[in-house]
């Protein structure tokens, strides 16, 4: 293993939790994020970003606190795949959306049916970007201070719950104490 890699590895321990035995995956309604004092945002998922203006809010936001790259890795156990080692990507900051698009389709088309969920984050701490596919969400978790930030990046009124309740309801339609869970464990309903 590389001393990028085992970088990486570190620092994904410090934003979630990640754990390498599949039958004992963290992925929501559980909580995945390591730090309890965030704040948690949330928007539609099914993709990091919906378009190259996004990306480019993305990127200017990430470098305005201190990122040079980022780097996104598969929670493999929330994904059903028999692969053992998770996809792993790493965006430095200088490339642009045609070359975002490239890194992360290159995954996705040996595997486009597959349910897959993903660790977005960098060398800062103080932030992380959980992609669920189910629910079909993104959950932004930072600290108080780049809540605003990330929240100008995705288009984010409040905590983005608001916007997105009757879709996760309905998502939870058949079992609602995971909806109950997700709303207790990503602090919810108090913010909107």
């Amino acid at each position: 293993m590389d001393k990028q890699t085992n970088f990486n590895k570190l620092e994904i321990n410090k934003v979630f939790k990640v754990t390498t035995d599949k039958q004992k995956v963290i992925c929501p309604p559980e909580q995945v994020f390591v730090r309890p004092d965030y704040d948690y945002l949330l928007t539609i998922g099914g993709d990091l970003i919906d378009n190259e203006d996004e990306y480019n809010r993305l990127r200017t936001t990430l470098k305005n606190i201190g990122e040079t790259e980022f780097y996104i890795q598969e929670n493999l156990g929330a994904t059903i795949t028999d692969r053992n080692e998770p996809f792993k990507i790493t965006i430095n900051l200088t490339a642009d959306y045609k070359e975002f698009q490239d890194k992360v389709r290159a995954f996705e088309a040996p595997f486009g049916w597959s349910i897959n969920h993903f660790f977005v984050y960098g060398q800062n701490k103080n932030w992380g970007i959980y992609i669920a596919e189910y629910p079909t969400i993104n959950i932004i978790g930072c600290d108080r201070q780049l809540a605003d930030k990330f929240g100008q990046v995705f288009s984010i009124s409040g905590n983005g719950y608001a916007d997105l309740k009757a879709f996760i309801t309905r998502e939870f339609q058949s079992n609602p104490d995971q909806l109950e869970k997700l709303i207790i464990n990503y602090k919810l309903e108090d913010k909107d």
